[in-house]
């Protein structure tokens, strides 16, 4: 009977001893790597989602089936040949742009599903709601595409971002209007003041942060004091944003005729199309991406990469072959190119650490060395500061040309290689309206 008691004794510790924590998992050989994807595939942001998805996929088909040829993180092989074959698949969860969605959707791909790593949200809103989520369940969480600097700066410590935030391309963007306000004065007095617009990239955040010492860099240049006037993000009706009280493009611009606004695309083809109800020309627009809408040329953009010499690439057209195949014929974008490049990266670390568990796969995330001819987009490289951000991450300008595509006019180098002549000043109502009629 005393047998029985400590046998029944030893039963009870040793499931008391078993770890609570769902993404502690019992070790063994791995013959499927689970990513959870949770992206905003209907709402608000459902064109963004849907490109995500895209990259998703085309990473999924990249790492489970052999491409010899192509020069990508992870190959050759099929699946993952760190562990002996085992094949990549996406768990994908649509959390319909709500951010209280995105929270209980994250909870149940690590418990329900046991995803080994989220990949998502995809936009900065909902990514910060669900990082303390993810963090405390102690697994990797990624989020490529995102741009708020914030996100990298709260401590956590299973987040990381291959992908530029908002202070590197903010800075990308400033070269280019103080350079042509400077061939300006070099032909006589001017009033070059920018007039400054910026969009918080988090409801209700400033992104003042995202551009430390601006107005001190202008000043050093001599240059007057600029402008700012905000709108805030999140607005349910984006066409509203024209109608908002104080809207940066409501009344006069005062002072200089150099726009550089911190925005997003959707609001920025909103302002685009009350400027054009204006009828007011800037000598140059500087976007926080160049919006290729038709009758948008001139319009100048600052961007992650440059798509126009990265898609000469030949690792780029054969990945954006695979991406095609999902996208109904689409190429890929700077938007997808950031996910399959930061998704690429991903299936390396797992590689590199032959293992699923959470700790194995940190160590081999924080030794990331990889360098830029493995990658499609020209980032310098991928190699993460003490926030567990990509410190290689690069950002470019853009201009949109006549052909309605971006063109590369900034980094100066790489400007060259591009070989186009950048519009300036803005085209003329007339200009527009009869290259339009053609």
């Amino acid at each position: 009977m005393r047998v029985h008691r400590i046998i029944a004794t030893v039963a009870i510790l040793s499931l008391v001893a078993i770890p609570s924590n769902p993404a502690v998992r019992a070790a063994g050989p791995v013959s499927e790597v689970l990513i959870g994807e949770l992206l905003p595939l209907t709402g608000n942001f459902a064109s963004l989602g849907q490109q995500y998805l895209w990259a998703g996929q085309t990473v999924e088909d990249i790492v489970n089936n052999d491409y010899p040829d192509l020069t990508v993180p992870a190959r050759p092989g099929k699946g993952f040949p760190g562990l002996g074959g085992a094949k990549m698949t996406l768990v994908v969860r649509d959390d319909q742009s709500r951010g209280d969605q995105a929270r209980t959707l994250a909870e149940q791909l690590i418990t329900v599903n046991k995803v080994h790593w989220l990949n998502g949200e995809g936009t900065s809103g909902n990514t910060s709601i669900i990082q303390p989520l993810v963090d405390s369940y102690g697994i990797p969480m990624s989020c490529h595409p995102c741009a708020s600097p914030t996100l990298t700066e709260k401590g956590f410590k299973w987040f990381y971002r291959t992908g530029p935030n908002d202070s590197t391309m903010v800075a990308s963007g400033l070269p280019v209007p103080e350079g042509v306000a400077g061939a300006r004065r070099a032909q006589g007095p001017q009033d070059d003041r920018d007039v400054h617009l910026r969009q918080p990239v988090l409801p209700g955040q400033p992104q003042d942060r995202a551009e430390p010492g601006r107005e001190g860099r202008l000043q050093d240049r001599g240059r007057p004091h600029h402008q700012d006037r905000r709108h805030h993000a999140g607005l349910r009706d984006p066409a509203a944003a024209g109608r908002e009280p104080g809207h940066p493009l409501r009344g006069p611009v005062p002072g200089g005729d150099h726009r550089v606004p911190g925005r997003h695309e959707a609001r920025g083809l909103h302002a685009q199309g009350d400027r054009d109800q204006q009828r007011r020309l800037l000598r140059s627009d500087l976007a926080d991406r160049a919006e290729a809408d038709r009758g948008a040329a001139g319009w100048l953009g600052r961007d992650p990469t440059a798509i126009d010499l990265a898609s000469k690439k030949a690792s780029w057209k054969k990945v954006n072959e695979i991406y095609k195949k999902y996208s109904r014929g689409q190429d890929m974008g700077e938007l997808a190119m950031r996910e399959v490049t930061g998704l690429l990266w991903m299936a390396d670390v797992i590689n590199r650490a032959k293992s699923v568990e959470p700790a194995a796969l940190a160590k081999a995330a924080n030794e990331t060395d990889m360098k830029p001819d493995m990658m499609i987009i020209d980032y310098k490289g991928i190699k993460f500061d003490k926030n567990r951000q990509n410190e290689l991450a690069t950002g470019v300008v853009t201009q949109i040309g006549w052909d309605d595509e971006k063109h590369t006019i900034w980094p100066w180098d790489l400007a060259a290689q591009a070989g186009f002549r950048p519009i300036f000043p803005s085209p003329s109502w007339q200009e527009r309206e009869a290259r339009s009629k053609k």
